[in-house]
Parts: structure tokens; C-alpha cells; sequence
């Protein structure tokens, strides 16, 4: 049985797995993650970078953002 972590996206096998995930991982971080760029809110950092990277192919406002924080 896989389980999904509502927060980030990310599966796990089990049970342990997923607790282990979340305690150390996903209750540390904030819920909600903005773009400093256009305000969309993302519920996980994953799913706000996988937005910088793809905005960054059209807009270079995105563009700059993603080479500043994660180079």
C-alpha cells in the first residue's frame, strides 16, 4: 500500500515510513509556500520549485529567481 504526504507529494511504502517522513520533514516546514514572484500559493516547497522551474522557461522574472535561490 503506498501512502502519499499531503504536504509535499512524496510516496512511501508504509506507515513508519510516512511518520518518520512527516515528523521530520513536513511538520517542521510552513503549509503553504507563495512565489515571491507572481503570489501563487503552492501547498509544498516541491510543487513551488517544480512552478519556478517551469515559469522560468516563459518569464524571466521566474528566471532570475531560480538562478538566485537554487544554484
Amino acid at each position: 500500500m503506498q501512502i502519499v504526504c499531503k504536504y509535499c507529494g512524496r510516496t512511501m511504502d508504509n506507515a513508519l515510513a510516512y511518520f518518520l517522513h512527516y515528523s521530520r520533514e513536513c511538520q517542521q516546514l510552513p503549509k503553504t509556500r507563495r512565489c515571491p514572484v507572481c503570489g501563487v500559493k503552492f501547498p509544498s516547497f516541491r510543487l513551488l520549485k517544480m512552478h519556478l522551474m517551469n515559469e522560468a522557461l516563459v518569464d524571466n522574472r521566474h528566471r532570475g529567481l531560480i538562478i538566485a535561490k537554487f544554484s
